[in-house]
């Protein structure tokens, strides 16, 4: 039998050996690459081509991001509309202490303006039922009836006896008292009427007859007097004082004995 022979130790084997490991660790690298890029985040378009040209049979996909685009154009109407609303809000809390601010101010200009006494007038004569008006060039306290007062009775200085009219002679609606006079005098009452008040010169409005009150002081140091004379003014333009009328009414009427309207004023 032949002896058999050992192969024969070829020394291109070695070098063709350590070529064949060379080429497993490109094999190695190259498959790292491609997990390396199937790893990053990639749109699904340029994912499906890669998976195509890959001549692998399977692929190992750990994470795939999917990510939507921004809606821009609705995202900056909401932001439009949250900015409005808040400068809406700013603008009234703006307004807000402005007003306020404002108010402040001018309760403090009046109070140096009109003066502290002026107020304290107010304030006593107005449980009275009169108020502080600014009418043309005069300061007026004023009384206002509602309804309108019927003045039906005429009293004389003269003479105890009363006249009661069947009719109103006419209707009483305001009495207006120009505190910038220092005393009672011709303009210092007007009478706001339906119908004439016989002490009143016109029919409406009009500067009424002072009377009796003639001359008398306007006392705006002392507001409980200057509210005792104002109640007197009212007493006497709810009646007819004929004595001082600029006409005598025509309607028909009754007489009767009645001092208690001397003593009333």
């Amino acid at each position: 039998m032949e002896e058999t022979k050992k192969p024969h130790l070829d020394h291109t084997f070695i070098k063709r050996l350590n070529e064949d490991k060379k080429d497993e660790s490109k094999l190695t690298l190259a498959g790292d690459a491609l997990k390396n890029v199937i790893i990053k985040e990639v749109r699904l378009k340029d994912l499906s081509d890669r998976l195509l040209l890959s001549r692998q049979e399977k692929v190992t996909v750990k994470e795939v991001l999917l990510e939507s685009e921004i809606d821009f154009v609705n995202s900056l109407k909401q932001l439009k509309s949250v900015f409005k609303e808040e400068l809406k809000t700013a603008i009234e809390k703006v307004n807000d202490l402005y007003q306020n601010e404002l108010i402040k101010l001018q309760t403090l200009y009046r109070s140096e303006v009109i003066g502290d006494k002026l107020i304290e007038i107010v304030k006593t004569v107005a449980d009275a039922g009169w108020y502080l008006l600014m009418k043309d060039s005069s300061v007026n306290l004023c009384k206002f009836y509602h309804p309108a007062y019927e003045v039906c009775v005429g009293v004389s200085e003269h003479s105890d006896a009363v006249k009661v009219y069947e009719d109103p002679v006419c209707y009483l609606k305001a009495i207006y008292v120009n505190i910038l006079h220092t005393k009672i005098t011709y303009g210092t009452i007007n009478l706001s009427t339906d119908e004439q008040h016989p002490n009143c010169e016109k029919a409406n409005f009009g500067a009424a007859c002072a009377g009796s009150l003639q001359d008398r002081p306007i006392p705006l140091d002392d507001p409980e007097q200057l509210l005792q004379l104002l109640n007197e003014v009212s007493r006497t333009y709810e009646r007819i004082h004929l004595d001082s009328s600029y006409f005598t009414p025509s309607g028909n009427a009754t007489a009767r004995k009645d001092t208690t309207w001397k003593t009333a004023m």
